[in-house]
């Protein structure tokens, strides 16, 4: 294999429980907006002539479509017409839907597209941009859809949305093409879309859920056709809930669409330990296929992840396991519809349950797995949404990684299938009722889970989640949570109780045994004074138990984020944790954290300057006692964006713990960047190097990627790792090859 993963399984153990009140919260007083009585309706315009997608809408039916032309501001003045006028028009034909827009513009200097490429390289993809986006629920049901963002360079960007927007699956890819042009006074973007990419109802005269916009990073200014509110917070460009109506698209069938994506993988792979060089050869292929016009089949066989870069290296100060994002294509596309688990309360914290986490498929002790072939049906009928997965990992030999030889023998991981169902109802506007079964088996054993779930939202404004899963043996999990908000408050509770053999092997838990009372309180008022745009601030309580109510862990901090008008932030996070350490926890190496009561106090401050700039970036710092000792560092996180080709990202985390034993004191370090450049937007070059200090290891990764027709792709990749000595750096291990895909539609 031309990558590597670090593997994060850990075998969680659980405790028992009774479960009884979560079918109470499913009362049918779910009320919801009729989308047929809302007044944003816009119809498609029918064309017959060959669109070219070149960025200048020079067809006459561009020029006979109905123009969208009143575009209002999410912020910073919410309602407030847009600061530079737009146009939107719509057309289609029988195989693609087009989009045409015109954006003009009284100052082109001030306008920011530093990037060409796909999906955009920064923290927040072409989201810092000048862009303009297109969001459609194909079902018009108003829980899924699809997001598509082109800035004023042509660089593209998608988005598969489930669960009213709060689900978003950034790594999906849909085959489309978009073209830019730059004008005396206005930007042009033509789209096309074909109609395979979607999925949707067959219906002689369908309607759709649609809003377009644009997003102006100079006043930090988002507006859209469909008004949105300002108290959704950043998810309100992304809700499927609040949208208009697309109309008059007659006479298209969604056919079963057939997509073949074979590849051919020639490569050499160099072992410095078994001081071998063998090259190597793989072929494979993926097959989708529209089993109806609602319910796709993805099937692969001998899949291979070249293209796909190494895990981000991360400190852990903690004695749990870390958690890392999926990045495979084969798991990502779709993934939306696998989700059952506890939300996330951050992106920079795991989630405390999945019970279905793809990672555990085809990783194993920091080693790829080989996936012999796996296959998966998703998609709706009628009210429900269906998932259906099931892959097979083969048989392989993982050298033990102790030191000691009299046991170094090699471990034998079996071939092993593993298979998840999932069903969803829809109930009333924006609510559901869900199941789950997963199973992982091999020749001699296996482990099975399942669940129940449902999402209820009573009005815009309050939602209400619970799930109960079961593991095999008697383990338990129960999670009961709310939310409401407005344009100054916010507040959040949720409750969780894992019992100590609750064990999902195909899943992600952090602490089992516990139970979990969180709450956060937020005033979220709208400055508008001082340079500053907004504020967070209120305090947050996380209270773990054990199943005997005795405490374990206690954290209370309060939360001060302002937000300015020119994009930048600053954050004051002060903690307070209490932590009853019933085991001995060995932090590094030779250094133990003793059982015992601990009560310490952190200090950490984050800033971000405006991402529009050709430089920026975050920093953070962080100071106070840690356990019975101490703990101080920083993080530096920078961007050069130069122009809309080259690119560097340097990233650095330094972390002092101090702590009163003998060799007590350790750094934990991290150190890493990307370096690209964009020859075009479909072609790019890109490098990426990391370095962990707990392991004195580097590793870089090189990747020339050209899409040379849409959907079709040439990769070269380099792979090399070197061991770090003081100054020194000794080559260790490497791999080079070519990967190539051919995207074929019948």
């Amino acid at each position: 294999m031309i990558y590597h993963f670090r593997s994060t399984i850990s075998r969680p153990q659980t405790l028992q429980f009774t479960v009884c009140v979560l079918l109470t919260m499913l009362s049918p007083l779910i009320v919801g907006a009729d989308q047929s009585l809302l007044p944003y309706r816009i119809e498609a315009s029918r064309t017959y002539q060959s669109i070219e997608i070149d960025g200048e809408l020079s067809e006459s039916d561009w020029q006979n479509a109905k123009p969208i032309s009143q575009f209002v501001q999410l912020e910073p003045d919410e309602g407030k017409s847009v600061s530079q006028p737009m146009e939107a028009r719509i057309l289609y034909d029988e195989k693609n839907i087009y989009f045409g827009f015109v954006c003009f513009d009284s100052d082109f200097s001030k306008l920011v597209a530093n990037e060409m490429r796909r999906d955009g390289s920064g923290r927040d993809g072409l989201r810092e941009n000048d862009h303009v986006f297109i969001l459609l629920d194909t079902y018009n049901d108003a829980r899924s859809g699809f997001f598509f963002r082109v800035n004023p360079l042509g660089a593209m960007e998608d988005i598969a949305l489930m669960d009213n927007g709060e689900s978003r699956n950034q790594d999906w890819d849909a085959v489309w093409t978009a073209r830019t042009k730059m004008n005396g006074d206005n930007w042009t973007a033509e789209i096309e879309i074909p109609f395979s990419q979607l999925r949707f109802a067959k219906s002689e005269k369908m309607t759709w859920g649609m809003n377009v916009g644009r997003s102006i990073p100079r006043n930090q200014e988002e507006a859209t056709w469909v008004p949105l509110k300002k108290s959704h917070g950043f998810f309100a460009r992304y809700r499927t809930d609040n949208l208009g109506s697309l109309v008059g698209l007659e006479g298209i069938t969604p056919k079963r669409n057939l997509e073949l994506l074979p590849y051919f993988l020639p490569g050499v792979n160099r072992t410095k330990a078994e001081n071998r060089t063998e090259g190597v050869f793989d072929i494979g292929l993926d097959v989708k296929y529209g089993i109806t016009p609602n319910l796709i089949a993805d099937v692969t066989f001998n899949t291979d992840f070249a293209q796909v870069e190494s895990d981000q290296e991360q400190v852990n100060l903690t004695r749990f396991s870390l958690f890392f994002p999926e990045k495979r294509p084969f798991f990502l596309e779709g993934a939306g519809m696998f989700d059952f688990g506890i939300p996330r309360t951050s992106t920079r914290r795991p989630p405390p349950l999945l019970l279905f986490y793809s990672r555990r498929i085809g990783l194993a002790e920091d080693r790829a797995v080989p996936i012999i072939a796996g296959s998966k049906v998703t998609g709706k009928a009628g009210p429900f949404s269906l998932g259906i997965l099931n892959v097979t990992t083969d048989e392989i030999q993982i050298e033990s990684s102790t030191d000691e030889p009299q046991i170094d023998s090699p471990t034998t991981v079996p071939t092993t299938n593993f298979s998840v169902i999932r069903v969803k109802r829809d109930i009333g506007s924006g609510s559901s009722v869900g199941i789950i079964a997963i199973n992982k088996q091999d020749a001699s054993v296996h482990n099975r889970s399942g669940g129940f779930d449902f999402v209820y939202r009573p009005t815009d404004n309050i939602n209400v989640r619970g799930l109960w899963a079961r593991t095999s043996g008697q383990g338990n999990g129960l999670y009961l949570g709310s939310g409401w908000q407005n344009t100054s408050f916010r507040l959040r509770g949720a409750y969780m109780d894992i019992s100590e053999d609750f064990n999902p092997e195909v899943g992600y838990i952090r602490r089992t045994g516990v139970r979990y009372i969180r709450g956060e309180l937020r005033y979220t008022p709208w400055v508008r004074k001082f340079g500053v745009r907004r504020i967070w601030m209120g305090p947050e309580l996380d209270l773990i138990l054990n199943s005997d109510n005795s405490l374990q862990t206690r954290n209370i901090s309060l939360v001060s984020f302002f937000r300015f008008e020119n994009g930048a932030w600053v954050a004051f996070l002060p903690r307070r944790t209490s932590e009853n350490l019933e085991e001995d926890f060995e932090i590094r190496e030779g250094i133990i954290i003793p059982v015992g009561e601990y009560r310490f106090t952190e200090w950490r401050f984050r800033a971000s300057t405006d991402d529009t700039k050709a430089i920026a970036g975050e920093f953070g710092m962080n100071f106070g006692s840690f356990y019975n000792g101490s703990r101080r560092g920083f993080t530096v996180d920078v961007a050069f964006k130069p122009n809309g080709r080259f690119s560097i990202a340097p990233q650095f985390e330094f972390n002092r713990v101090t702590l009163p034993v003998l060799d007590g004191s350790f750094n934990a370090s991290i150190f890493g960047g990307r370096a690209s450049y964009s020859f075009s937007t479909s072609v790019f070059a890109k490098i990426f190097a990391q370095w962990n200090s707990d392991e004195d290891v580097i590793g870089t990764n090189f990747l020339l990627n050209y899409i040379y027709l849409p959907g079709s792709d040439f990769y070269l990749v380099f792979n090399q790792t070197y061991e770090a000595k003081g100054t020194k750096t000794v080559p260790l291990d490497s791999t080079v090859g070519v990967k190539m895909t051919y995207w074929w539609n019948p």
